[in-house]
């Protein structure tokens, strides 16, 4: 289904078919409890395989040969385990990660998804069928409305694997961006709310902050900050 942005900038939801919208939380839903969760459910959709493996340069080609996209990855036993608590935490695995934010994005819930053993995901409340196809569609959708984009210097060259000296300086040099970027404060949503507030033309309440959506607030937010 073609993506309308003219609705989507006025607040509507995204249908992914008849019965299954993603919704875009509001920054007051945010505020009040669901940051960590949107945080978590959209780094699944948005990180890429060699964005996660670009601290071993020696293997990352192959391993995002086997495992193009962490759909594939979250259907291997080991990958799935070890990615997962790598990523999320002890005891937490990718491909639970992902069917809980396909729950999340959707507002159902993760009981009405089901893993089959050919690598698909099943809804039959929904009707709703996922393969690696639709998740890649369903990933596109959250890196547009999160406004994701990869950091580039951390994302390692392909072609270093038989390069020892090449990849000694790339971990050189991916080591010291990663200690460059945990010395920066970051940004929290209530930093960006204050912000927004501050740099839009006109006046601009906390409450109607609150009730725009995570995409309108991003827009906003960049849009106003570039003209100062």
């Amino acid at each position: 289904m073609e993506l309308n942005y003219d609705r989507l900038i006025l607040g509507s939801d995204v249908p992914i078919n008849e019965n299954v919208s993603i919704h875009i939380p509001t920054i007051r839903e945010l505020a009040e409890g669901q940051y960590n969760e949107f945080m978590l459910f959209t780094r699944v959709f948005v990180t890429s395989v060699r964005e996660q493996f670009s601290s071993m340069p020696s293997e990352v080609d192959k391993i995002e040969e086997e495992f193009p996209t962490f759909w594939e990855l979250a259907f291997n036993d080991n990958m799935n385990v070890s990615v997962g608590q790598t990523m999320f935490g002890e005891g937490i695995d990718v491909l639970s990660v992902i069917v809980n934010g396909f729950a999340y994005w959707t507002k159902t819930k993760p009981e009405q998804y089901r893993v089959l053993s050919n690598n698909k995901i099943i809804s039959e409340d929904l009707n709703w069928i996922i393969d690696s196809q639709e998740f890649q569609k369903f990933s596109d959708y959250i890196k547009m409305i999160t406004l994701s984009e990869p950091n580039e210097d951390l994302i390692a060259p392909k072609g270093m694997a038989s390069k020892p000296n090449r990849c000694k300086l790339w971990l050189t040099l991916y080591k010291g961006r990663i200690r460059k970027l945990q010395k920066q404060k970051s940004k929290s949503l209530g930093d960006r709310l204050l912000l927004l507030e501050a740099v839009a033309p006109s006046y601009l309440s906390f409450s109607d902050i609150g009730d725009l959506n995570y995409y309108q607030f991003q827009n906003l937010l960049s849009a106003y900050s570039k003209r100062y």
